[in-house]
């Protein structure tokens, strides 16, 4: 199908017939699409856009009217609009534009420029929608548009194909060859083990923290000597310098009992950085849902990454290094380290633009909420949400992607069904992500599934491993245990987060209350004067204010007994 950005907007079929659909909406929504990222768009995104004006439920129904109206129109050719409960996209297998058909004609084929204002007649009141009209308006006249006496035609062109394609995905310094490794036993072992590779290559790409590079397809023999590896993989696909490690994992055993061995070596030596086994089943599989299979996943990722930010070769850092560096930022807490990585984050963006960066960004605001180191409440609200939009559109499957913005959801506006949806939906995507279960968790708490919530925040710092955001998967299985009543084992989690970040503020103003309710008063007031340093106005009536990021205790009945007086 075309679909004509020039002059009067118009959808056409390969047979010449006009299936435009009869509403400027429904037009804009189709706009939108052709001109975004792979052509897909999250659901909150166009509905901010198209019906920003209207009350959530009522813009919901409307997109929904505007989605059937499009595809009645395009009656057989309705699978061009791909549709599910979060992303909208169109399949770019079935549509051109007249942009792109004219900046893709061969130096054979006579096409007249295509003529008319750019995305001409949609006039749609609304505001979110008229600023997007305008940046997509000017975007065009700067990259696009000809100028008579500079383009020639074929400039033009190329103009036009730079603008419409996505840009390239970047080399990455940071890299992880996944290898053959030895087989010996039955053959659909190595089924097994390839289904655990992928788990840990799928994380780590998530993450952004490395790219992956799999070999593992490049012999059938059944094993590689230990000292050597087919191709060097030391420079990238543009000649630059990477950083590698490579992931092997070898099958031993027999019919009845066999071992998966994973290790990561350090290139170019190839020698042994980490290893680590599992026991596969009598029969033959690894569940890879079980607690140990999944604490194992995420510390392999734990350790690669860890190890790839620490290989120093003098060259520019690329974008996973500025996101790891940022990661670590991020979690040493403070005003100072919140302004560093989000500057990391952002330089990552602008190396490589993925949602995972922008995601971090979004996430890194519910800390400077949470140890209360912002300006102004409205704004990093604003600005979290909207780097959440934004992420969700350009990763809509990544599963961290997902699990940051459950966490957005819960710290920033309390909105807990939300924050439930995206992070079942980040654990189907990945079964081993612990923020993911981490926000199940608290999304379930306070949704009156404390007990379930809690099992779910346990099993998060369970398989999370040596995560650098480990202290904070601890606070949170004390928040969730304090809803479920299980006020000892909360006491316990609060105090490990503290041990582990000693400044972080949430596990301090948990034991300050639970303390107090154990009759430990100057314990509690320990944790008072601590929370002073960084946080002078604290006192109990901070807690029992119910706009204090402290919500989890107005769910139970322990701040009627925090003391009337501090000291």
């Amino acid at each position: 199908m075309l679909i004509k950005l020039l002059g009067p907007f118009r959808v056409v079929k390969a047979s010449g017939e006009d299936c435009t659909p009869r509403g400027r909406k429904a037009c804009a929504l189709i706009a939108m699409l052709a001109l975004a990222r792979e052509h897909k768009r999250s659901r909150v995104w166009i509905q901010d856009r198209l019906w920003g004006s209207r009350g959530k439920e009522q813009g919901a129904a409307s997109l929904r009217q505007s989605l059937t109206e499009i595809r009645k129109a395009l009656g057989d050719y309705r699978s061009l609009l791909c549709a599910d409960s979060f992303v909208i996209s169109l399949d770019p297998k079935l549509f051109e534009t007249d942009i792109a058909r004219y900046a893709t004609a061969s130096p054979q084929q006579t096409m007249a420029p295509p003529q008319g204002e750019f995305l001409e007649g949609f006039d749609i009141a609304e505001e979110e929608f008229e600023d997007w009209l305008r940046e997509e308006r000017a975007r065009f006249q700067t990259h696009v548009a000809p100028a008579p006496e500079l383009h020639h035609a074929a400039n033009l062109a190329t103009d036009l194909a730079e603008h419409l394609q996505p840009p390239k995905e970047r080399p990455s310094r940071n890299r992880i060859v996944l290898i053959p490794g030895c087989r010996t036993g039955p053959s659909d072992a190595a089924v097994v083990t390839d289904s655990l590779v992928d788990s840990i290559a799928k994380t780590i790409k998530e993450l952004g923290v490395a790219t992956i590079q799999d070999r593992r397809d490049m012999s059938a023999s059944a094993a590689w000597p230990a000292d050597t590896l087919p191709g060097d993989g030391l420079t990238g696909d543009d000649g630059a310098s990477v950083s590698t490690l490579s992931l092997r994992s070898d099958v031993f055993g027999s019919d009845t009992s066999k071992i998966v061995r994973l290790a990561l070596l350090q290139r170019p030596a190839n020698t042994l950085a980490w290893s680590s086994t599992l026991q596969i089943n009598g029969d033959g599989t690894l569940d890879l849902n079980d607690t140990n299979v999944m604490r194992t996943i995420n510390l392999v990722v734990n350790f690669a990454v860890d190890q790839l930010a620490h290989i120093d070769d003098g060259a520019p850092r690329s974008a996973s290094h500025l996101c790891y560096a940022g990661i670590l930022r991020l979690f040493r807490l403070g005003r100072a380290n919140f302004e560093s990585a989000d500057k990391l984050f952002a330089a990552a963006f602008a190396a490589e633009p993925r949602g995972i960066y922008l995601a971090w960004r979004a996430y890194l605001r519910t800390f400077m909420l949470a140890e209360r180191q912002f300006n102004c409440r409205q704004t990093i609200e604003a600005e979290a949400f909207d780097l959440m939009y934004r992420a969700l559109e350009l990763e809509p499957y990544n599963s961290y992607v997902a699990g940051l913005s459950a966490h957005v959801h819960s710290m920033m506006r309390r909105s807990y069904v939300a924050a439930y949806e995206l992070a079942e939906r980040a654990i189907q995507l990945n079964h081993a992500n612990p923020i993911a279960w981490a926000c199940l968790g608290i999304a379930k708490s306070y949704l009156g599934k404390p007990e379930d919530g809690f099992q779910h925040t346990l099993l998060a710092r369970t398989i999370a491993g040596a995560a650098p955001f480990r202290f904070q998967l601890d606070a949170l299985s004390c928040i969730a245990g304090t809803m479920a009543g299980e006020l000892d084992k909360a006491v316990h989690l609060a105090e490990a987060s503290h041990a582990l970040a000693p400044t972080f503020a949430p596990p301090l103003r948990y034991l300050s209350a639970l303390y107090a309710h154990n009759g430990h008063r100057e314990l509690s007031f320990e944790m008072v004067r601590k929370l002073q340093t960084t946080e002078p106005d604290f006192s109990y009536d901070k807690l029992r204010d119910k706009a204090y990021p402290a919500a989890g205790l107005h769910r139970t009945s322990i701040i009627n007994s925090l003391p009337a007086r501090q000291f």
